[in-house]
């Protein structure tokens, strides 16, 4: 439901990678984790959907709970709780392109790889918008910093 505006677009997409993972799964190797090879099927639907249809632009979003944010220092540390209130108003002022690649990597988990799928852009610039963003962030955060 992060990604589709009503339920029966997220239904579709849901039945879609199950027939995908059925299809499938005389491929699965018992090696690895069911549930990341059925992740992945599911996450390759879902953007190949939002290619489809065109609606990546505007399909990234935060839920309620309080999320965690990387600190992106060096030094091993716990991660920094924040409200979502406040991740909202600093994410509003980074530009669109690095607030969609910090939504998707920080919040929502996807890796650089589904990224630059899901925005067209190469992995490489999606590396440097979270880069770019998390510097901003911590100017934006700066309370956070040093816990």
């Amino acid at each position: 439901m992060k990604y589709f505006t009503n339920e029966s677009e997220a239904a579709h997409c849901v039945n879609d990678s199950f027939i995908k993972m059925c299809d499938s799964i005389d491929r699965y190797n018992n090696e690895f984790s069911f549930i990341t090879w059925s992740r992945t099927i599911v996450t390759r639907t879902v953007i190949d959907e939002l290619r489809k249809t065109k609606k990546y632009k505007e399909s990234i979003w935060i839920t309620d709970e309080i999320e965690n944010l990387e600190t992106g220092n060096e030094e091993l540390q716990e991660d920094i709780v924040i409200d979502k209130k406040e991740i909202v108003a600093a994410m509003d002022k980074l530009p669109n392109a690095t607030k969609n690649v910090v939504k998707m990597y920080l919040l929502e988990g996807h890796n650089h790889e589904d990224i630059s799928d899901v925005l067209n852009i190469s992995t490489e610039t999606s590396k440097w918008h979270l880069k770019t963003g998390k510097k901003k962030l911590r100017e934006l955060l700066p309370k956070y910093n040093n816990q």
